[in-house]
């Protein structure tokens, strides 16, 4: 009966918390099987300003997905694949990656040790050094690469220059292919076909854009231990996996500004685990102002590459090399990826 009891009163916090009923069982399920999991298991965080700025990147991914679904055998696959190319603005973009990889930081067991770690400190009076998740925050404001010295904390860069890396690779490999199909595509009439003028199907795919709305962002079964809490990505839909990419290079950071976007990624990471984020902290830091440029610059590109095409085969190249491995490269560049060189 106690734990028949237990169960009605983690039912009854979980709808407190907005959570469904049948979530909150599962919840409980879960943390009578894994022990070293909180009863809090599914409880959600204070607020989810991370994982909607993270849904950006991440719509992004289910687009690449359905365009690889696709196949190439009439004019409407490059259509479909420019209108879900071109709604992409740059800034929720790169912003979008930033905060994923925050994410996908968190999610990492070393980078929770680190934290579980750090928050445990006592505070030093004497020395004026607080303790718990505001001196961890404390040493961040001092040193924005605290984080990044951290034993442990060095799983958590691996994972986000592979989740990058990989990420490009699959995105750029989908834009070979369609370069590759707009000279197949030359041989098909459909492919030759004169099709409605470029201002038109710009208008259209900017159209497609802003009806389309924000992206949702997903409801994380979130486990708690000892105070940290990790987003456990892999309770969700498939496009937010770390390993949605193709191939298992690691990455590297070749360039010295790749630091400060890790860094950055790191600090979100942490004030996730710790709960304390808020809409304006992930503005703030969920920036990546190479990418953003990069970003930028590749839709100016697809556009105008797209303002001069008149047939699908010559769409097809635009969104190839702008829509797919242009973005590929923004991303990529702080891994050292191959599509960034």
């Amino acid at each position: 009966m106690s734990r028949k009891r237990n169960g009605m009163r983690e039912i009854n916090r979980a709808r407190r918390r907005g959570l469904r009923p049948h979530l909150a069982l599962a919840g409980l399920a879960a943390g009578l099987a894994v022990t070293t999991v909180s009863a809090d298991t599914l409880a959600q965080p204070k607020d989810n300003a991370l994982e909607r700025q993270a849904a950006s990147y991440i719509q992004f991914r289910e687009d690449v997905a359905a365009i690889e679904a696709m196949p190439f055998n009439n004019a409407e696959v490059t259509r479909e694949a420019h209108r879900r190319l071109a709604a992409h603005d740059s800034e929720s973009l790169s912003a979008g990656w930033v905060a994923y990889a925050a994410l996908v930081a968190a999610d990492q067991p070393g980078f929770v040790e680190a934290v579980e770690k750090e928050i445990k400190k006592k505070a030093n009076k004497r020395k004026g050094e607080l303790g718990g998740a505001d001196g961890l925050l404390s040493h961040l404001a001092q040193d924005p690469s605290y984080l990044r010295q951290l034993p442990g904390a060095n799983d958590a860069v691996k994972a986000v220059l592979a989740m990058t890396v990989q990420d490009g690779a699959r995105i750029a490999e989908l834009g070979e292919a369609f370069k590759s199909q707009a000279y197949a595509m030359q041989k098909t009439s459909w492919g030759k076909q004169k099709i409605g003028s470029s201002q038109s199907r710009l208008d259209e795919a900017a159209v497609y854009g802003r009806k389309r709305g924000a992206p949702a962002a997903p409801v994380l079964a979130r486990a708690e231990n000892n105070g940290v809490v990790a987003p456990s990505l892999a309770s969700a839909r498939e496009e937010w996996a770390a390993d949605w990419g193709a191939g298992a290079d690691e990455g590297k950071m070749t360039e010295k500004n790749a630091q400060v976007v890790i860094d950055r990624i790191l600090n979100l990471a942490a004030r996730y685990s710790t709960d304390k984020l808020n809409p304006k902290i992930v503005e703030v830091y969920a920036q990546n102002t190479k990418s953003e440029r990069c970003l930028s610059m590749a839709k100016l590109t697809l556009d105008q590459c797209i303002a001069a095409t008149r047939t699908p085969y010559e769409e097809a190249f635009c969104l190839g090399e702008h829509g797919l491995k242009d973005v590929a490269t923004c991303t990529g560049w702080v891994a050292g990826a191959d599509s960034a060189s």
